[in-house]
């Protein structure tokens, strides 16, 4: 049978999208550690899971197989994928392989237009330069794995290290497992001084960039409102 895991999901996430397709065992379980893998050779610190290495693919499973080899296979395509991903740029901004992860995730979690990733990229590597806080709301929703409703307000003071709004720094861990193309954009930004994006109010996917505070909150008031930003850089 085949197992499709969409890029970007959490391992809550991946569970859920597995729970009725017959695979023996439980995904969380089998997905904090796995004999053989060392997270730590990426430059994790003894992480509490294999979040950001279980890659997005179709794997194809014999009928009634245990979680566990999805999990082996999951992290031999991680392998084989990341082998081939150019990190100089990353290192040279004193980057681990584990933070370019954990950029991927959140370029996964917050853009539906392709072209776009390689400018999240950059807004969180110029941002990360600047010592600002990178102010995602995805990071928010996998702390309180909220991925459809409202943040409220208690979320979004959260102290966690989590609350990319008031924390400065990439987040302890990945906040899902990005596929190869985010890892790519994460590992080699485009070369841009945005600091800011906004959903274009159009509903068509597409953000809105701008390296202005000014024109960000241009840019706020006019989503809020409901209006499209004709125009807007992208």
């Amino acid at each position: 049978m085949n197992v499709t895991i969409p890029e970007g999901e959490d391992r809550v996430q991946i569970a859920d999208t597995i729970k009725n397709l017959g695979l023996q065992g439980d995904y969380l379980a089998s997905s904090k550690s796995f004999k053989g893998f060392d997270p730590n050779k990426y430059g994790a610190k003894n992480p509490k899971s294999l979040e950001g290495f279980l890659f997005p693919a179709t794997y194809e499973l014999d009928p009634g197989a245990s979680v566990d080899q999805l999990v082996s296979e999951q992290l031999q395509a991680f392998q084989q994928n990341i082998a081939g991903v150019d990190m100089s740029y990353a290192k040279s901004k004193n980057l681990t392989v584990y933070d370019v992860l954990t950029i991927a995730s959140m370029i996964d979690k917050e853009v539906q237009i392709p072209s776009e990733r390689p400018l999240v990229a950059a807004v969180i590597y110029n941002r990360l330069h600047r010592g600002m806080p990178l102010q995602i709301d995805a990071t928010t929703r996998f702390q309180f794995h909220n991925y459809t409703g409202d943040i409220t307000q208690s979320q979004l003071e959260s102290p966690s290290p989590f609350n990319t709004r008031i924390n400065a720094g990439l987040t302890p861990t990945p906040i899902g497992n990005p596929g190869l193309d985010s890892i790519k954009a994460a590992a080699r930004p485009a070369k841009v001084n945005y600091l800011y994006y906004v959903l274009n109010g159009d509903n068509s996917g597409h953000h809105c960039f701008t390296a202005s505070g000014d024109e960000f909150n241009q840019l706020v008031a006019a989503y809020n409102s409901g209006h499209a930003t004709p125009n807007c850089q992208s």
